[in-house]
């Protein structure tokens, strides 16, 4: 492992170069140790500071190469940032040249000073912290340079752009970039930078969680930028110019290298473009006769109408992906089977969709009135017969609960109330769903658990439960719910819906070889590269990690292709550059208490949503697509974050 030789950021110092001992916070850098093998890191440098890994860095050719990618990713829209960065560049090049001359450090900190004040964007705020700390802690090297005119060779260096939005997302998909192009009309550029690394984005744009508008910087001055919801304004205006254009922009032909993907889920289609935009070719095997998984038979057609998923995976299919429907794992073919059919690599990306019951008295044989929240998603999404009495109770606190809850409303049922047994805070589902569940009606029991069903003559007709209090934190880290004891009370229903966790059906993998089932019940995988077995079968999304998100799934698909790639191409499956880069920015970003030096006072645009008393009639989608103009607004809201990180390596 390498050692922080001088590490600085912010107001963390750590000078190492005697004896000095490391910092716990900076332990992540360190973690860099080879971006690829055998390529050592030597050093790098960011907005808020550098690390010296090794003796041979170079802090002034480490400057001239940051202050050159500061000057490229200036958007050139303010004067301070695009001369500013411009003129450092030049000055900082002059000195790494043997040209400097008297002054030159003294100008470098005069310029950085005003690009960080008087910039528009938080880029250029942020972009000279890491050129300042290095002038202020290793000026002698500087000093140096231009007092013995000595050459500084340019060395090799890996340089990324990222903004907080983006290290949040799970596939860190440019968000920026992005919205920046929306904000200049150029809607098809935008899709397309989307398309990079997200083939769903008319999906994302609909019933993503935003992990992005959590980390939006934009919240401290007043409210985060409608991320998701301008990705589904370009996915709805522009997606099928945009597609001609995607379709040009597939890689080059691998031959005829097969990879099997078992499940068209949101992991495996994001795999299967990923792979093919690699040139490789794609077979998917679905155990259903349709494509996309639990966003498919899952999510109700109110929040993701199944024709705006069907257009999406069309588009996968006609990029060269053959799905085979009816597929089902240790039913209809095994991994060998795929082996023995050619195919060089297996993804195994089959989902949870088993749901879980309540394990309480009543719960068996099910009486009549009972479901499990998965179960009753997938018949009312596959549009089989499905009967709610009038007053339904749904068990659970996340997203499946309120997709319950409100479908069972849609359904027929005249009340609707949610058991969970947590509080407010800690419950997992989307605060935006929970609000429009309680708008539309549905009542919600905070700290309460079941202990009983009522069954009379095999129907149900209530439900025992019992007043929780919170405890000490349990091992996810929340206060553990414990019984308040003589709190038992009654709710009459005559239906329930249990919503309180998802599981992997294994029963299907049989006796698979090279595949080991954890304690939890999910598949087990590195977690790094998604690899199963040597043979070169890898899996991801929720059969290894559990219920998760839609785009933590899709998350696990680039992965796989990215390390599937590697597999077939170096023969072994590794932690890719990209990503190293990815854990070192998300490091760094916990490490930093920035002050959003901008105007506030400018909320986020209303997004157009049916009426209440209109969508509980039916199935309808329930939010519109924002106006061109609302879309334009919420675009130029965004602070243009990014970051700039710079990592020098062995030549």
């Amino acid at each position: 492992m390498n050692e922080i030789l001088l590490g600085v950021w912010g107001n963390l110092v750590l000078d190492n170069r005697g004896n000095g001992h490391e910092l716990p916070a900076f332990a992540p850098v360190v973690n860099l140790q080879e971006l690829e093998p055998g390529n050592k890191t030597l050093g790098l440098c960011g907005w808020r500071g550098f690390f010296l890994l090794d003796r041979r860095a170079d802090p002034v050719d480490m400057a001239r190469a940051y202050a050159e990618e500061v000057s490229k990713a200036s958007c050139g829209w303010c004067v301070p940032c695009r001369v500013g960065t411009a003129t450092v560049a030049e000055v900082l090049d002059r000195i790494a040249e043997g040209k400097g001359r008297e002054g030159d450090l003294d100008l470098l900190r005069r310029v950085g000073k005003v690009v960080q004040a008087g910039s528009m964007c938080q880029f250029g705020r942020n972009a000279m912290g890491g050129l300042l700390a290095l002038l202020d802690h290793l000026e002698a090297a500087f000093q140096q340079a231009i007092a013995r005119g000595e050459r500084h060779p340019k060395g090799r260096y890996r340089a990324k752009l990222i903004a907080p939005c983006e290290v949040a997302c799970p596939v860190h998909l440019d968000v920026p970039r992005y919205v920046e192009l929306i904000k200049h009309g150029r809607y098809t550029e935008s899709l397309l930078v989307i398309y990079d690394r997200n083939p769903l984005p008319a999906v994302c744009g609909r019933v993503c969680v935003r992990f992005c508008e959590l980390a939006c910087r934009r919240s401290q001055v007043d409210d985060p930028v409608h991320i998701k919801r301008l990705k589904r304004f370009v996915a709805d205006m522009e997606r099928e110019a945009a597609v001609k254009k995607l379709h040009l922009r597939q890689g080059a032909s691998q031959g005829p290298v097969r990879i099997a993907i078992v499940g068209a889920g949101p992991a495996g289609l994001t795999a299967a473009y990923d792979l093919l935009r690699r040139g490789y070719q794609v077979e998917i095997f679905e155990a259903l006769d349709e494509p996309g998984g639990m966003a498919a038979v899952g999510i109700p057609d109110y929040r993701l109408p199944r024709e705006v998923l069907l257009a999406e995976v069309r588009t996968i299919e006609e990029m060269g992906a053959k799905i085979h429907y009816n597929q089902v794992l240790g039913r209809d073919f095994t991994l060998e089977d795929l082996r023995e059919r050619g195919m060089r690599a297996v993804f195994v990306a089959i989902g949870a969709h088993l749901g879980q019951e309540l394990g309480i008295k009543g719960e068996q044989p099910r009486p009549e009135g009972y479901f499990i929240g998965v179960e009753f998603l997938r018949r009312v999404n596959r549009q089989e017969p499905v009967k709610v009495g009038q007053k339904v109770v749904v068990v659970g606190g996340g997203n499946v609960a309120i997709d319950c809850a409100r479908t069972a409303l849609r359904l027929g049922a005249g009340e609707v109330q949610i058991v969970y047994r947590r509080n407010r805070e800690a419950m997992p589902a989307d605060e935006e769903e929970i609000h429009e569940a309680e708008r539309e009606g549905v009542q919600i029991h905070f700290l309460c658990n079941p202990i009983r069903l009522l069954v009379q003559e095999g129907k149900i007709v209530g439900m025992e439960c019992i007043r929780m209090d919170l405890g000490e934190p349990d091992a996810s880290g929340r206060p553990r719910p414990v019984p308040i004891k003589g709190s038992e009370f009654l709710l009459e229903c005559d239906t329930v819906i249990t919503a309180i966790g998802q599981a992997v059906d294994i029963r299907s993998l049989g006796e698979a070889r090279g595949l080991v089932v954890s304690r939890r019940g999910t598949l087990q995988a590195d977690s790094d590269t998604l690899l199963v077995s040597e043979e070169g079968i890898f899996a991801g999304g929720d059969c290894v990690l559990g219920p998760a998100t839609l785009i933590e799934a899709m998350a696990a698909g680039l992965r796989a292709s990215a390390s599937i790639d590697l597999y077939l191409r170096e023969g072994q499956a590794t932690l890719s550059a990209e990503e190293k880069m990815w854990r070192v920015a998300e490091a760094l970003l916990s490490l930093e208490d920035e002050d959003i030096d901008q105007p506030g006072g400018q909320a986020r645009a209303e997004i157009p949503q049916r009426p209440v008393e209109e969508r509980v009639q039916d199935f309808g989608e329930v939010e519109l697509c924002p106006a061109p103009a609302d879309a334009l607004y919420e675009a130029r809201r965004c602070l243009r974050c990014y970051r700039l990180l710079l990592v020098a390596t062995e030549r």
